[in-house]
């Protein structure tokens, strides 16, 4: 009898682990047929961009968007030329772009540095760069110029916020556009010091004034890319990025400095190096995939797999996204190494 029992007990023991085996087949079976169909759910087009990346962080390839027609732009700047790059079906144009005289006069004679590119209300673009008077001044301007070329304001940086010109030398801004002829500025004084300074404020271009300005918390969401860049905006209401110690993905208020939200997203592990705001969602580029995060929620969903991805490679990072709709995305990747290829990756189902 004893013997009966243990047979029927073994029998039962193996037939359970028979169970589970199939189920974990089963669901093995699910999980591959689920990132095979995600990752074949967008069909991908690729550009090879020529230009070289700058200082080996960041591309030159500020931002990719739409005009009013629906053609398909990229804005590009070096020390001396500004580009606009029209991304046809088969061929890529570009276009220099129209510069007032007075800033070709001071490209010519202090050669500047130029930080970013920014498409402004009605067509407007914004240009933000540097230029080196002497070792200890620099001066960090931020002109807005007209599409046929005319000066349409011009802000020096540091002037406005009433910093000296040695400390502005190692200060670090990054413009927004905001509202009614207002931008919203970020800034970072002595960033490659434990002891540096943090504000936000907005300045309203047309008249030349600063409206307010504050000091901001190393809890916001204020940084991205290991603190090489700084955040986002949102509704014109909110900062979004990365808090001090990159753990955090954090959502604040723009002049309260509130904490709205916060998402547990480590961004040097998980090497979130992209993200925009769009339609309400925040869309994150990671080496591993492009992410989608509903406003109101905090569960992330994954809507194109980069697991096998060029992106995903070697130091290859996801410089920017521009976010057409859920169906229509682009990605400029780009590798920082020795090849330094810049590739503008268009996803779409």
């Amino acid at each position: 009898m004893g013997n009966n029992n243990l047979k029927k007990t073994k029998a039962y023991v193996n037939n359970i682990k028979q169970c589970i085996k199939k189920t974990l087949i089963i669901i093995l079976s699910f999980c591959l047929t689920a990132n095979t169909a995600l990752a074949n759910t967008y069909k991908e087009t690729q550009r090879e961009i020529f230009f070289r990346s700058w200082d080996n962080f960041l591309p030159r390839i500020y931002e990719t968007f739409y005009d009013k027609n629906n053609k398909l732009y990229s804005l590009y700047g070096n020390s001396d030329i500004h580009y606009l790059i029209q991304w046809d079906e088969d061929k890529t144009i570009l276009k220099e772009l129209k510069m007032p005289k007075s800033i070709l006069k001071q490209i010519i004679k202090h050669q500047p540095q130029i930080k970013y590119n920014r498409i402004m209300p009605g067509g407007n673009m914004g240009m933000q760069y540097e230029c080196f008077l002497s070792d200890d001044k620099t001066k960090k301007l931020f002109a807005i110029v007209s599409p046929d070329g005319k000066l349409v304001s011009k802000i020096d940086l540091a002037k406005m916020f009433n910093i000296s010109y040695s400390t502005n030398t190692d200060t670090y801004y990054k413009v927004h556009n905001y509202k009614n002829n207002r931008i919203f500025v970020q800034l970072t004084i002595n960033r490659h010091n434990k002891n540096d300074i943090n504000m936000a404020g907005v300045i309203d271009y047309k008249k030349k004034k600063l409206l307010w300005k504050r000091k901001v918390s190393d809890n916001e969401g204020f940084f991205q890319r290991n603190l090489l860049d700084l955040g986002k905006t949102a509704k014109n209401k909110y900062m979004i990025g990365f808090n001090k110690s990159m753990d955090k993905f954090v959502i604040s208020g723009i002049k309260t400095g509130k904490i709205i939200k916060e998402l547990d997203l480590n961004e040097v592990k998980e090497k979130a190096t992209a993200f925009e705001y769009k339609n309400n969602s925040i869309y994150i580029a990671k080496k591993d995939g492009v992410y989608k995060l509903k406003w109101n929620e905090d569960k992330r969903t994954k809507l194109i797999d980069l697991q096998n991805h060029w992106i995903n490679k070697g130091k290859h990072y996801a410089a920017d996204i521009t976010v057409v709709n859920d169906n229509e995305f682009y990605v400029t990747g780009y590798d920082p190494g020795k090849s330094e290829q810049t590739i503008l990756f268009k996803f779409k189902k």
